[in-house]
């Protein structure tokens, strides 16, 4: 585990190096950044790095928790014209290809933000230069560690290492679903079924961005979503299951698959799906975790 810990990004995720960096300008309006978040498993986004249009220097960072809460913030369709710039996280923090995972995973923790942007290895040229000015070659999310954890063969259980699940009735509104969401800082829901079905932002804001979606917000702003149910309107997933005893490895190979945002943990006693395990869950618990037991 230490040694994971301890392996550089670019042999720890090496595949990231392989992929288009995805990037916007600081002008770039929401309209744009949002199809990002939404176009379903075609494509994985975590995060969007904003690059200053100018100095073509990364600024921020944004993922569909900012999109979702302008949004909310600030109805439809002005928040359309929002710019990445007024929307974005500026305090982004980058890292180089050369960086240790315990770094990353520091950052990832410092900043609830499981999103990096990977700038050039530091040089003699460079020297003289500012951080900021380095040139964003990849982007690492917390996903792209998966497969360093499934090759490693860890069989720590993965109920040591799952999340309270937060389910709620079919008939709960859009506007509601989404305040948990929020206020609890948490990306998937359940619902409350026999079958393990579940809700998510990138489902939800998908929705919002759809020719549904756009009307009711244009018809009755924010306030509309409160007269939508979750399981009449957005795309619900049926999510995969896993018992307690399945090893973390496993579920992170599970993880890699990008239609399964989550896992939910089987109860076999009372046929209920308390617990979620996420991609967070198995990076941050299972490495962290372990690093700070070696060191205490």
């Amino acid at each position: 585990m230490k040694t994971l810990l301890d392996t550089q990004i670019k042999d720890a995720a090496p595949q990231i190096f392989r992929r288009p960096v995805l990037f916007v300008e600081s002008n770039t309006q929401m309209v744009q950044i949002a199809t990002f978040f939404a176009i379903g498993p075609q494509i994985y986004v975590d995060g969007i790095t904003v690059i200053d249009e100018v100095q073509k220097r990364p600024v921020g960072r944004i993922s569909s928790k900012y999109i979702i809460s302008s949004i909310l913030d600030l109805g439809y369709p002005d928040c359309l014209q929002k710019k990445a710039s007024e929307i974005m996280d500026s305090s982004v923090m980058l890292l180089e290809m050369d960086s240790l995972m315990k770094e990353a995973l520091e950052v990832f923790e410092r900043t609830r933000f499981a999103f990096i942007p990977i700038v050039t290895k530091k040089d003699d040229k460079m020297d003289d230069l500012d951080h900021s000015f380095k040139v964003v070659t990849a982007s690492l999310a917390i996903r792209d560690i998966l497969p360093l954890i499934a090759k490693a063969n860890l069989n720590i259980p993965i109920g040591e290492v799952s999340s309270q699940l937060i389910s709620l009735d079919a008939k709960t509104s859009i506007r509601i679903a989404l305040d948990y969401m929020l206020n609890n800082g948490i990306r998937n829901i359940g619902i409350k079924s026999n079958l393990p079905h579940i809700i998510n932002d990138r489902k939800i804001l998908e929705f919002l961005l759809s020719h549904n979606g756009r009307t009711v917000l244009f018809k009755n702003g924010i306030a509309g979503l409160a007269d939508l149910n979750i399981v009449d309107n957005l795309d619900i997933i049926s999510a995969t299951t896993v018992k307690s005893n399945t090893t973390v490895s496993r579920a992170a190979e599970l993880l890699m698959d990008i239609h399964n945002p989550c896992l939910i943990l089987e109860d076999n006693e009372k046929g209920e799906h308390n617990y979620v395990i996420t991609p967070w869950d198995i990076v941050m618990k299972t490495l962290l975790g372990y690093n700070r037991i070696i060191k205490g």
